[in-house]
């Protein structure tokens, strides 16, 4: 069997976002059938975003535990490199998914829903995480109370020209908006 491709450069500016996971960033992938666990619930593509001419598949895997987690793989020749990766610090009590995704101009975005505990002071279950990659790395592109996750019963992107938004309904009817500045969903003022 040939050797895993070489990813000299891809990923490794790249944190382990959340829990680390393997394989992590930097590692060269023939086959996506490693990144499967032991009870065989293989990890699914479940989109493919292109930026610059770099393939980045999505890939995701919900099963029970800790089994939930999401890669982010650039395409190249002889397989895929390992992008990033993201494993909830929190429990997660049903499937993660990806909620939502957009093409921002160098970023593409995902935005990742899973359910976990009550959080204290809202007893909300559902988080958002949203993350970036320009094709070389992965990052977090929210922060605020709640560390690099939002706590809310909805999240959703939207784009107006080449500018993306986050909408977030809040419970006063009121909907909080936050712009993605090319690095983070910032709030606008």
């Amino acid at each position: 069997m040939p050797p895993a491709p070489a990813c000299e450069g891809i990923g490794t500016l790249s944190d382990r976002l959340g829990n680390p996971v393997t394989p992590g960033p930097g590692v060269g992938l023939r086959s996506l059938d490693v990144l499967a666990p032991l009870e065989g619930n293989p990890a699914k593509v479940v989109w493919t975003s292109e930026l610059g001419g770099k393939q980045v598949d999505w890939a995701l895997r919900s099963g029970a535990g800790n089994a939930h987690v999401l890669w982010a793989l650039r395409r190249v020749e002889g397989g895929w490199c390992v992008l990033g990766t993201f494993l909830s610090a929190d429990p997660v009590v049903a499937p993660m998914t990806m909620a939502d995704r957009a093409l921002a101009p160098g970023a593409a975005l995902a935005l990742v829903r899973f359910e976990s505990v009550p959080d204290e002071r809202t007893k909300v279950t559902t988080r958002f995480v949203a993350l970036a990659t320009d094709g070389d790395r992965l990052w977090f592109a929210l922060e605020g109370r709640g560390g690099h996750q939002l706590i809310a019963n909805q999240a959703r992107f939207r784009t107006q020209g080449s500018t993306v938004f986050m909408d977030v309904p809040m419970p006063s009817k009121a909907t909080a908006v936050l712009k993605f500045d090319g690095a983070r969903f910032v709030q606008l003022n």
